[in-house]
């Protein structure tokens, strides 16, 4: 992984999007600080607080928070710029939001957290295949896929991608925005696909979840059961087998917890192996790819617009008001 390099000579191309980026990305910042935003979200918070009981025993989900926050990003990248909004962006393959801008297509995602077990997830920035255009190929070990076209099919506008986290403590007895230790609000630009090679086609740290290869994809990525004789000694069958058997070499993966796991390199089939569970049996699985890919907060933060002037990709916001 890689922070930009403003080293790399960049194309034309290159320039533009760096410098739409920082300009949307700016006009977003704008957005979620403003008053009437933090008015809407105090009162969203207020509204949940007062009725908590009644939408713990109506809605039987955690997030009670989620619908309206979409709803509030929505109506407020409406509000603000409506004057610049041209269309709709077209694609199912996309973030929550996608407009269609006099020059680009603007994507944000709208991510909602509890502090009360999500705390990974606060502290790093996760985005599925769809959400991203960015390329990966450099990350080593596992293979990455990125569904989102870096440009539109039809106006062939460049695809901009950004996150907005709104982050709250929910404990199963009461609700309230997170002000404390963790931030309220986040503010992330995920770099788009064309800008791969400045962050060295790689800017992934780990993975939520992984998905795996069975006999139907190849006969010989066939996941392997460990027999029951070996249940307390599953690390110890599959070092053996994939050392001898598979003839793999041993290497480490960080796991999104920041622990790292042992994993067995396949050069033959160029994949990873280790130990799992499939239908509650543990098994030696080889790695199809990552899936919910988690990015370095740092490589986001530093960014660099055309004429090599620093900016923030990456922000944290609290919101200190409580409506009464």
């Amino acid at each position: 992984m890689a922070k930009q390099n403003i080293n790399i000579k960049r194309t034309d191309k290159m320039n533009k999007i760096l410098d739409l980026e920082k300009k949307y990305y700016e006009k977003l910042k704008e957005i979620i600080n403003s008053q009437e935003f933090i008015n809407d979200l105090l009162l969203i918070e207020k509204e949940i607080r007062e009725k908590y009981d009644k939408y713990e025993k109506v809605w039987k989900i955690k997030n009670k928070i989620k619908i309206p926050a979409e709803r509030l990003v929505r109506h407020h990248i409406y509000t603000k710029l409506h004057d610049e909004i041209k269309g709709i962006f077209p694609s199912p393959i996309s973030s929550d939001f996608g407009v269609k801008m006099e020059d680009c297509i603007l994507c944000v995602d709208i991510k909602t957290l509890d502090t009360d077990g999500n705390k990974i997830d606060i502290n790093s920035t996760s985005v599925e295949a769809n959400q991203l255009s960015f390329d990966n190929k450099n990350h080593k070990y596992v293979k990455t896929f990125s569904n989102l076209d870096p440009i539109d099919h039809y106006s062939r506008l460049d695809v901009l991608t950004y996150v907005i986290k709104i982050i709250y403590t929910d404990n199963k007895t009461s609700f309230k925005l997170s002000r404390e230790t963790s931030p309220t609000l986040v503010l992330t630009c995920i770099p788009n696909g064309q800008l791969s090679e400045l962050f060295d086609y790689d800017i992934i740290q780990n993975f939520k979840t992984y998905d795996y290869y069975d006999e139907n994809d190849k006969q010989s990525l066939k996941e392997i059961e460990i027999p029951s004789q070996y249940s307390n000694r599953k690390d110890e069958y599959t070092e053996t087998y994939c050392l001898d058997t598979l003839m793999c070499s041993k290497v480490e993966i960080e796991l999104n917890s920041g622990k790292k796991k042992d994993a067995y390199f396949d050069a033959a089939n160029g994949v990873i192996w280790w130990e799992t569970q499939c239908n509650n049996k543990p098994m030696i699985r080889a790695v199809k790819s990552g899936s919910t890919a988690r990015i370095y907060n740092d490589i986001l933060k530093e960014r660099y617009d055309s004429k090599n002037e620093k900016w923030i990709g990456y922000e944290e916001f609290k919101v200190k008001e409580i409506m009464n």
